[in-house]
C-alpha cells in the first residue's frame, strides 16, 4: 500500500540564497493573484479558464515582468497549480471562493521536479545546495519540496510516496475524545492528555510585542523588525502546539482503531464578536479571550492528525454529532429532555469536573462522560458503515464534505462543548 508523507526539516540558506527565496515567494504570490484577477473578470463575461490557460500566458508575464525570469518556472506553475484546486473545491463546495493571497501570510514555494536530497544538504534549481537539518531518514520516493518560511526560520516539507505493508487485521479498540478548553483531550477509557497553555508570562510579552509594533510608522524599517520580532514569537507558540497535537495523536492512533471525536465547526466558533458599526457586539473581550483559549488547544491540528495516522494503520477516524455529549449519562444514555415527565429535571452536569446523573445517580468525570457519549454515537457511525460495506470494516476519513454539511448542527452548542 501507498502512503504521502512528509518530512518537515529546518534548512539554513545563505543570504543570497535568501534574498533568491524572498523574491521567488513573491513571484508566485503575485502570479497567484494575477491569476485569480484575471479569472474574476472572465467569468463576468462568462467566459471560464483553468491551469493550461494560465501556464501558457506565463511567457507573456515574463517579457512584461522581467524579474520573474530570476525565479524558478516551475514555482510559477505551481502557484497556478494551487489556484487551479482551488477553485475545484470551491466548485465540489467543500471550501469558500479563492482569495488573493497577502503578503508575509503565504510564504512558501514549491519544487516539483529537479532537486536532490542528501543526508544533511539539499539541491534545488537556481539556488544550489541548501544546508539541511535532518533529524531522520527520508523514505520513499521524493515527489515534490515546498520551502516555507516561519518568522525568521526557513524549512523544507519533503513530500515523499512511501510503500507500506498492508495493515493487519488488529483486535478493535474503540475509543471516543472529547476535545476542550481546560483539559485538552479525554478519552473515553479515562486518559487524560493536556495541551501546553500559553502562560501569563507569555501573554505579557506578546502584548508588549504587539504594542512595539502598532507604535512603529509604516513602511519604516523599525517596523519591519518589530514584525519580525512578534513573528519569531507566534512561530515558537506554533511550532509548541504542533509539537503537543503530534505527541497526542500519535498516542491515541497507536493504542485504537476507530477514533470518535465531535463534529466542531471551528471556524464560525472562533469568529470576532465585534460585529459592526451599526451593530456592535456585545462582550467582545470575553469572546475574543475564549477564541484564544480553543485555538491554543489546537482541537482542529489534534483532530486532522489523528485521521491519516488511524488510516496508515487501515483504522477508522468519524466525527459524531455535539449536541448534549455533555448533559447526557453515558450509563443510562439517558437525558432529562427525552422525557416530559423529568424534563423540569437539571441536566448531570454540577460542576465543570464533575457529571452526576439525575436519573440513575451515576457519577464520574464530566469530559470522561462526554468522551463516552462520543464514543456510543461513533459506534453507531460505525456499525452502520459495516452493514454498507457488507460486514468488512471501511475507513471513513479522508472523505470530502460539502460545506453544507460542514455547517450542519448547532454553533452555540459547538462554542459550549468545547468551552465547557
Amino acid at each position: 500500500m501507498k502512503v504521502r508523507k512528509a518530512y518537515r526539516f529546518r534548512i539554513y540558506p545563505t543570504l543570497d540564497q535568501i534574498v533568491l527565496l524572498c523574491m521567488t515567494i513573491g513571484c508566485c504570490r503575485l502570479v497567484y493573484n494575477l491569476a485569480l484577477e484575471q479569472r474574476r473578470l472572465f467569468s463576468r463575461k462568462g467566459r471560464s479558464l483553468n491551469y493550461n490557460t494560465g501556464a501558457n500566458d506565463l511567457p507573456a508575464l515574463k517579457r512584461e515582468f522581467p524579474f520573474f525570469a530570476d525565479a524558478p518556472s516551475q514555482c510559477l506553475q505551481q502557484a497556478l497549480r494551487d489556484l487551479e484546486d482551488a477553485f475545484q473545491r470551491f466548485f465540489q463546495k467543500t471550501a469558500g471562493y479563492p482569495k488573493p493571497r497577502r503578503k508575509f501570510v503565504y510564504e512558501s514555494c514549491r519544487f516539483p521536479q529537479g532537486f536532490t536530497i542528501e543526508r544533511h544538504r539539499l539541491k534545488l534549481p537556481k539556488f544550489g545546495w541548501l544546508k539541511m537539518a535532518a533529524h531522520r531518514r527520508v523514505k520513499g520516493r521524493p515527489t515534490s519540496v515546498t520551502v516555507s518560511r516561519e518568522g525568521d526560520r526557513w524549512y523544507a516539507s519533503i513530500a515523499c510516496e512511501v510503500d507500506v505493508p498492508n495493515p493487519q487485521h488488529r483486535e478493535i479498540a474503540e475509543v471516543g475524545v472529547d476535545l476542550n478548553v481546560i483539559t485538552g483531550a479525554v478519552s473515553s477509557d479515562g486518559a487524560i492528555r493536556p495541551m501546553p497553555r500559553v502562560t501569563p508570562q507569555e501573554m505579557r510579552q506578546l502584548a508588549r510585542l504587539q504594542k512595539s509594533l502598532d507604535r512603529k510608522k509604516k513602511g519604516s524599517s523599525n517596523r519591519m523588525k518589530a514584525r519580525r520580532a512578534l513573528a519569531r514569537f507566534h512561530a515558537k507558540l506554533a511550532r509548541r502546539r504542533r509539537n503537543a497535537a503530534h505527541v497526542i495523536s500519535c498516542q491515541i492512533a497507536k493504542k485504537h482503531t476507530h477514533v470518535a471525536f465531535e463534529d466542531l465547526r471551528l471556524k464560525p466558533m472562533t469568529a470576532s464578536a465585534k460585529g459592526t458599526l451599526s451593530e456592535p457586539g456585545r462582550n467582545v473581550a470575553a469572546k475574543a479571550g475564549l477564541n484564544r483559549s480553543i485555538l491554543d488547544v489546537s482541537p482542529g491540528q489534534i483532530r486532522s492528525m489523528t485521521k491519516y495516522k488511524t488510516a496508515w494503520s487501515g483504522g477508522e477516524c468519524v466525527e459524531v454529532d455535539a449536541r448534549h455529549t455533555s448533559q447526557r449519562c453515558s450509563e443510562c444514555g439517558q437525558h432529562p429532555q427525552d422525557d416530559a415527565s423529568t424534563e423540569h429535571l437539571p441536566h448531570g452536569r454540577v460542576t465543570r469536573d464533575r457529571f452526576v446523573c439525575p436519573l440513575c445517580g451515576y457519577e464520574a468525570h464530566a469530559d470522561i462522560n462526554a468522551a463516552r457519549n462520543i464514543l456510543a454515537l461513533g459506534r453507531h457511525r460505525w456499525s452502520a458503515s459495516w452493514t454498507t460495506a457488507g460486514g468488512a470494516p471501511v475507513a471513513a476519513c479522508g472523505g470530502l464534505r460539502t460545506r453544507r454539511a460542514r455547517e450542519a448542527g448547532t454553533k452555540d452548542q459547538g462554542i459550549k462543548r468545547l468551552a465547557a
